[in-house]
């Protein structure tokens, strides 16, 4: 799998829409800490990252990599400005990056390199999952995210595995938009392409099951209107 972290909604579309056009599974992550939350539960063969991210740089992203022990296994392409300096540059392979390549980039050398490292096998063993926090404080009710139950008020439900990947993607988020290419991308790996319909499906079936406990989820979730959702956490 391909992981295209950038927080360029047209850049990650246009690699999505290579990805796809050659047959390879993608994921889109429109930051870095979208990336860390991908690599708890699935391993990309593949990262393709802006250097520049909305909430850090490329330099985060090799960093994670090599502390998740994926160095072996994940290859790294990094790009980067035109007027980037040398230092930044050179500090890319020095942090573990196997390509790094300057704007404007081509479509046919991005594929090139995408499809020689995809066909790269790994040459360490599989690193174990990474668990994200257990119990989580949720809309005044606790969620075992592993577990997938919902606690509240002495009362018990179960969650969906989807339901309990929103409400993480939504906790490690709180006050933030989690935008639909998000939700759609690493809830039910597929790409966004307008229509909400799924997420909202889904946003009312956690709702149903935290109201199941006495819990009024909706008053802490925002749907901000063609972008996605924010969650803001209850006054104490």
């Amino acid at each position: 799998m391909i992981a295209i972290v950038s927080s360029n909604a047209r850049e990650r579309s246009a690699f999505a829409a290579l990805c796809e056009s050659h047959g390879w599974p993608c994921v889109e992550c429109d930051s870095f800490r979208a990336l860390k939350r991908l690599l708890r539960r699935t391993r990309p063969n593949v990262i393709l990252t802006r250097h520049k991210l909305g909430d850090g740089y490329s330099d985060d992203v090799l960093a994670l990599v090599t502390e998740a022990g994926r160095r072996d296994f994940t290859k790294a392409i990094v790009l980067i400005g035109a007027g980037t300096p040398a230092v930044p540059e050179a500090r890319q392979i020095a942090l573990g990056a196997d390509v790094v390549l300057r704007d404007p980039v081509r479509t046919d050398v991005i594929g090139a390199y995408l499809a020689k490292f995809r066909a790269s096998p790994p040459k360490g063993p599989a690193s174990p999952r990474q668990s994200g926090p257990n119990q989580l404080s949720f809309a005044g009710a606790t969620v075992d995210v592993d577990e997938r139950t919902l606690r509240s008020s002495g009362k018990t439900a179960r969650l969906t595995p989807r339901e309990a990947e929103l409400v993480q993607l939504l906790y490690e988020a709180r006050g933030a938009i989690v935008t639909y290419e998000t939700l759609y991308s690493e809830i039910l790996g597929r790409r966004f392409r307008g229509d909400t319909s799924n997420m909202r499906v889904l946003l009312g079936k956690l709702d149903a099951t935290f109201r199941s406990v006495g819990v009024a989820l909706r008053t802490c979730i925002g749907v901000i209107p063609k972008t996605g959702y924010r969650y803001t956490p209850p006054a104490a």
